[in-house]
């Protein structure tokens, strides 16, 4: 069994109350309230290629994901995490051994058992290769997974080679499936999604909606649910729109009634009537960063990285194409990250002739006919890779035109940059994690053996320090020793010019003001639907 002395390890992992995103405080209806169908407005970029997040990687499916399935632990609104299917954990001292215990007496919506060999399903699952799990299996630490083993119909214990400190967020975003659905349905599981939650997945129109009606057998409460048994809800539908304008727009149609990521520049639109809500998420982790390729060969060399740092200015970016409303992100975190290290903000002052400075040191000549620096008879040009934002690209294609580099802007959907991603086809790419972890984020992405099929080490930057850096954070047991190591990281990922940080952008929620009870999670991006009614 556990002693409090790894308890009290973890209890660090828990920030101060609304340190990463508040919550709307909006009383819930009366028990037994029927709370009408919330219609939201969803970005069509964010809508996920595969519906199962234990297998697709973004955040909006793990949201999705989160209405028809509970996870074990739950991070809540405060940023605490809770028991939800499990009704507690301990850790070994040496913190190679997590039991869990679970909630007696549940079933999936296919009316089969909740239990340890369930649970067990799930995890080997996700730890299995062949799921193609990648980011899950990382957050839930599979680099030193061992085996999970059923005790009895109401405990599980999970053994690793070495501790595990981001377990804890892994095990609050895994959904737990039906093993019977998984296994009957194959491949077409994400179709036939089956948890246990609050919601039951009806459709999903691919390019169009996705549908969810109330589960009226659905027993949760207290405390992440502020009541306890069903949803309010009648049933969600997510309608996904594809043009900024429109999104900005349809909340006034009346055909919504929930606008999810509202563009910024429809925010005054709102802001001041009454009719409408507004509210504002901001979120940890990366920001929208774009990593250098450094196996290209203009990008091994950190002059020229270094160069392209200091050719723009994040904070200009910010005002220039977002009037100031989205974040400035100068460093690997956003300021609302847990272990944040200001002095990254420092290092890249916008500096363009000391970024022509460095090229031509790298040897790098201006073509009096082109405008474009050339080396050996090639030109210095680059293929930056993104999913949105693309004024983000055009901005810095400017900039660095003006210094001699040709910056080409590719815009694709998701499973076109995962592939272009691990094949290395790309320059510079859109490469963003928003987890509540540092270890989802920073590890994640610059610990180099991470540079593997499925992996998130896309800079393909090798080196022994900063691996040796970034591995001492997953076994540093105090929150003084974590603080110290990851500002260290983020301090060496700076130096070496690995990304190129600029903003991030707000989740802005804009809804009727009927909607009540809508509360945002401890990430900007995550909301709890279990309470939302639509008053009448």
């Amino acid at each position: 069994m556990a002693t409090m002395r790894w308890i009290a390890r973890l209890a660090w992992m828990l920030p101060a109350v609304g340190l990463l995103a508040g919550a709307l405080a909006v009383p819930a209806g009366p028990a037994g309230v029927q709370g009408g169908v919330l219609v939201a407005a969803w970005p069509a970029d964010e809508e996920p290629a595969n519906l199962d997040s234990q297998v697709d990687p973004y955040d909006s499916t793990k949201l999705l994901n989160a209405f028809v399935a509970d996870p074990l632990i739950r991070l809540n609104s405060d940023g605490r995490y809770i028991p939800m299917l499990a009704t507690g954990w301990t850790v070994s001292p040496d913190g190679k051994v997590w039991t869990l215990t679970l909630r007696r007496g549940l079933k999936f919506q296919d009316g089969t058992p909740f239990d340890a060999a369930a649970v067990k399903f799930n995890i080997d699952r996700i730890m299995d290769p062949a799921t193609h799990s990648a980011e899950l299996a990382n957050f839930l630490g599979a680099s030193y997974f061992q085996r999970t083993d059923v005790v009895n119909g109401s405990t599980l214990k999970i053994t690793y080679a070495a501790p595990v400190p981001i377990a804890l967020w892994g095990l609050s975003v895994a959904p737990m499936w039906s093993p019977a659905a998984v296994r009957q349905y194959g491949a077409s599981f994400p179709q036939h999604l089956t948890g246990i939650g609050a919601f039951r997945l009806t459709e999903w129109v691919r390019g169009d909606h996705i549908k969810f009606v109330r589960d009226p057998g659905y027993t949760s409460g207290p405390p992440w649910q502020a009541h306890t048994g069903a949803a309010y809800l009648d049933g969600i539908t997510v309608r996904f729109v594809g043009e900024a304008g429109v999104l900005g727009q349809v909340l006034k149609s009346g055909e919504v009634n929930l606008v999810v990521k509202l563009p910024a520049q429809s925010l005054n639109e709102y802001r001041h009537n009454p009719a409408y809500q507004i509210v504002s998420g901001y979120q940890p982790g990366t920001g929208m960063q774009f990593v250098m390729n450094t196996s290209r060969p203009a990008l091994s060399d950190i002059r020229v990285r270094k160069a392209l740092r200091y050719a723009y200015d994040p904070e200009k970016v910010n005002q220039t194409l977002y009037g100031g409303d989205y974040v400035t992100v100068k460093g690997p975190l956003t300021r609302y990250s847990r272990f944040y290290w200001k002095g990254a903000d420092g290092v890249y002052r916008y500096d363009p002739a000391r970024a022509r400075s460095l090229l031509e040191e790298a040897g790098w000549k201006v073509n009096p006919q082109t405008g474009v620096r050339e080396k050996d008879g090639k030109p210095l040009a680059l293929t930056i890779v993104m999913l949105h934002h693309k004024e983000i690209g055009e901005y810095l294609a400017a900039q660095f035109r003006d210094i001699g580099v040709d910056l080409k802007v590719v815009v694709v959907p998701g499973p076109v940059q995962l592939q272009r991603a691990q094949s290395g086809d790309f320059d510079l790419m859109y490469e963003r994690q928003r987890t509540f972890e540092p270890d989802g984020s920073l590890f994640a992405i610059w610990y180099s053996k991470n540079d593997k099929p499925g992996g998130w080490a896309w800079s393909r930057f090798h080196n022994d320090a900063l691996d040796a850096v970034l591995l001492k954070t997953q076994s540093a047991s105090s929150q003084q020793e974590r603080q110290r190591l990851w500002t260290e990281a983020q301090r060496m990922i700076t130096e070496f010019a690995l990304a190129l940080p600029t903003v991030d952008d707000p989740v802005y929620y804009a809804m009727q003001a009927s909607v009540k009870g809508f509360r945002l999670g401890a990430i900007g991006n995550w909301f709890f639907v279990n309470d939302i009614y639509i008053q009448r």
